[in-house]
C-alpha cells in the first residue's frame, strides 16, 4: 500500500483546513445580515479578515513549499497501486462518515451519512478482494507457455 507523502500529508491539512475556514466564512457572512450592535458586527468583521489572511496564509505556504496537488508526479500506474490508493482514501472516507453519524443528532443527516458509509464499506470490500487477487497472481501469468529447450 502506498504510504502518504509528508507533501501529501500537508497538502491534505490544507484542504482541510481551507474547507473549514469556508464553514466559518458562510456563517460570518450570514450573522452580518443580523441586526446586531456595531460592537458584534465589528467582531463579525475582523473574522471575516482573519479567514481572508488564513486562505492567503495557505496559498502563499503551498506556493512557497511548493505542494499543488495530492497525485504524485511519478505515481505509478499499476493497477495495485491505483487501487491501493483508492482504498486508503475509501477508508478515511468511511473513518469521516462514522464520526459524524456519532455527533450529528440530526436523524435524516444521520441516515444519509449512514447510507452513505454503507456504500463506501462496499467498496471497500470490493477493492479488498481485487488487491487480494492481484497480490496473489504470480509474476508470470499462467496463460503464458515457458518454451523448453529442446533435447537433442
Amino acid at each position: 500500500m502506498q504510504k502518504i507523502t509528508q507533501q501529501e500529508m500537508i497538502l491534505n491539512s490544507f484542504v482541510e483546513a481551507r474547507k473549514l475556514e469556508n464553514i466559518l466564512l458562510e456563517k460570518v457572512k450570514e450573522y452580518k445580515t443580523g441586526g446586531f450592535d456595531s460592537q458584534i458586527k465589528a467582531l463579525l468583521k475582523q473574522m471575516e479578515t482573519m479567514v481572508k489572511n488564513h486562505h492567503q496564509d495557505i496559498k502563499r505556504a503551498q506556493k512557497e513549499l511548493n505542494i499543488t496537488s495530492t497525485v504524485k508526479k511519478n505515481m505509478s500506474q499499476e493497477p495495485l497501486d491505483m487501487l491501493q490508493d483508492l482504498l486508503k482514501n475509501l477508508v478515511n472516507l468511511q473513518a469521516f462518515y462514522n464520526e459524524t453519524v456519532v455527533n450529528i443528532p440530526n436523524p435524516y443527516v444521520r441516515q444519509l451519512f449512514t447510507q452513505m458509509r454503507d456504500d463506501v464499506m462496499r467498496f471497500i470490500s470490493l477493492l479488498q478482494i481485487e488487491i487480494e487477487s492481484l497480490e496473489s497472481k504470480p509474476s508470470i501469468p499462467n496463460n503464458k507457455v515457458l518454451n523448453r529447450p529442446e533435447m537433442s
